[in-house]
């Protein structure tokens, strides 16, 4: 509900002064007070008062009260406002100049200042950062509303798995089911009601948003060109409260998508004397899909990858920059700062590189025949160990292992994820497990996932290789399958990289050459083959920042090379 300047009568000042009470039909902003129709022919006869813009009184009301109250007058020295000083952004009459401003540069006249202000570039800013804030808050609705409906989609799911499982097994269970049922619904409803308590601090903040633009287009229509002007600048303050509003939504993770899962005990068949628990609900959190858009950021689209325009890979260019001397590598990961995770397979060490190659750090590892390595952060690197079926947490400071995760069969390529590590199990699929080594769980079951296949992940997509059925694939980060692209030129892929573009780089084994496919999996071509040094390539890792590729040899060298 917008606050007018007033909502009582408004009296003649110029009668009140002589001691008579009358309504007044028109105000002088100026004067700063209200006229009667007599004491109006007075005031527009008058030399003093005859060139004052009088509105009526019901404009007048028409006015936000912050608006209305704007004196035309210095409250210090009670004379009227002249002036404007741009440094201290305030209106001067003639003895503020003398006491305040008489060292400051540039003072301006008012009247110069203010005869443009509902035109001003700042007035249309202004009426545009009110409409992205409005704009956002709905993309935000929209984005929240959705998740809940995914929620009700998943929970629905998981429900459905549950009971199916319960209908297998016997009485035994009935008091676990009602249990993980429990567990559900809670996680629901606590996400649930997460939400809707954000859904309903936009809602007063669309409504405050509303007012905002109410009060715009009352200044715009009945303010006067000093109340516009003072008016823009106290709407400006309040915009950029509504921006911090928005903008902390995305800073303390308000937004983050939340996803219920379900973990079904593997040895459910042995209920009766093993298991204790049906299962466990747990919420898994993602990156916003919201993208905030502002005035000063009019390319920033809403939207998801699928709704994005495809960027062509024809026109991409490869070009080597150097080529290091080392032994067999067969896994690379590039870290935030730059720095290169080579995995030494022939030697079983550790090599951390700078980000021109020379070498910082080496980790003899005391497991044999590492595969491939991520960093998850710049302490901490996971080595696959497929011989030996087990993931290593090495902290490369303490040179030391922090964690060791077994996994069921040969684990190959690795990659990590928001406290996750996603990798290529043989005869499997792709799995996932969190870095204390609990809650592992099958993204995609592939019963012919092979060895030396590799994964990436990259935004809400995972790509992987599959290095005997000479396959890549796209998956959403929920395991749901997007594409799956069989490339006869792209023989025995294995090292598998992604730049910003979503664009996906392949390290074809089978035939020596470095392959790119669009977003799409529809489009491919070679980048590089044999004639620039890629001997049995392995593994590949894009620095995204910098738009550098690198890329491990078995034959002993490493290729570091420019994105054109």
């Amino acid at each position: 509900m917008r606050t007018m300047a007033s909502s009582s009568k408004v009296l003649c000042g110029v009668c009140e002064s002589q001691h008579t009470t009358t309504n007044a039909e028109y105000w002088c902003p100026e004067c700063d007070e209200g006229l009667c129709s007599q004491c109006l022919k007075y005031h527009n006869a008058s030399k003093a008062s005859r060139n004052h813009d009088v509105i009526s009184v019901d404009d007048y009301k028409q006015l936000p009260s912050s608006i209305a109250n704007i004196s035309q007058h210095c409250s210090q020295h009670d004379r009227k406002f002249q002036m404007y000083c741009p440094q201290h952004e305030s209106l001067c009459c003639p003895l503020c100049i003398q006491s305040n401003h008489a060292a400051c540069v540039g003072i301006l006249s008012l009247e110069n200042v203010i005869q443009t202000a509902k035109t001003s570039v700042l007035f249309e800013r202004l009426d545009h950062n009110l409409k992205d804030i409005k704009m956002n808050a709905e993309r935000v609705v929209k984005d929240r509303k959705q998740n809940i409906a995914e929620i009700q989609k998943q929970r629905h799911k998981i429900h459905d798995e549950i009971k199916q499982v319960r209908n297998n097994i016997n009485e035994h269970l009935d008091s676990l089911e009602q249990r993980i049922l429990q567990d559900l619904y809670a996680a629901e409803t606590k996400i649930k009601t997460q939400i809707e308590d954000i859904l309903g601090k936009l809602v007063v903040n669309m409504e405050k948003v509303g007012l905002l633009q109410t009060n715009m287009s009352a200044i715009k229509e009945y303010a006067s060109d000093l109340q516009a002007f003072l008016g823009s600048k106290m709407i400006e303050t309040e915009i950029q409260k509504h921006e911090i509003f928005i903008q902390s939504l995305f800073d303390d993770g308000s937004l983050q998508k939340i996803v219920i899962t379900c973990k079904i005990e593997d040895e459910i068949t042995n209920v009766l004397s093993k298991v204790t628990s049906l299962g466990s609900i747990s919420l898994e959190s993602s990156p916003t899909l919201v993208v905030l858009q502002t005035v000063r950021e009019k390319q920033a689209q809403l939207g998801y990858f699928q709704n994005a325009q495809l960027t062509t890979i024809n026109g991409l260019q490869i070009s080597l920059q150097r080529k290091l001397k080392s032994t067999g590598a067969t896994g690379c990961s590039i870290s935030l700062t730059g720095d290169i995770a080579l995995i030494d397979n022939q030697k079983s060490r550790l090599l951390i590189l700078k980000e021109d190659g020379t070498l910082k750090i080496e980790i003899s590892l005391t497991t044999k025949t590492p595969a491939d390595g991520t960093f998850i952060d710049e302490k901490t690197v996971a080595v696959s160990f497929p011989i030996s079926k087990q993931i290593q947490i090495i902290n490369i400071t303490t040179k030391t292992v922090e964690c060791t995760i077994k996994t069921t069969d040969s684990c190959y390529g690795v990659c990590y994820r928001d406290g996750e590590l996603i990798y290529c199990n043989v005869g499997k699929g792709i799995q996932r497990v969190n870095v204390s080594g609990n809650c592992t769980s099958l993204l995609v079951k592939e019963d012919t996932m092979s060895c030396w296949s590799y994964v990436v992940t990259y935004g809400d997509r995972i790509f992987y290789t599959n290095y005997s059925k000479h396959t890549i694939a796209c998956l959403k980060i929920t395991g749901e399958k997007i594409w799956e692209c069989l490339n006869e030129s792209i023989c025995k892929p294995q090292g598998i990289s992604v730049d910003k573009d979503y664009n996906v780089y392949i390290a074809s084994y089978g035939n020596n050459s470095l392959f790119v496919l669009s977003a799409d999996g529809n489009q491919s071509r070679k980048l590089g083959d044999h004639r620039d040094g890629i001997d049995l390539p392995y593994g590949l890792a894009f620095d995204r920042k910098k738009e550098k590729l690198t890329l491990t040899n078995n034959r002993g060298y490493i290729l570091f090379y420019n994105l054109s």
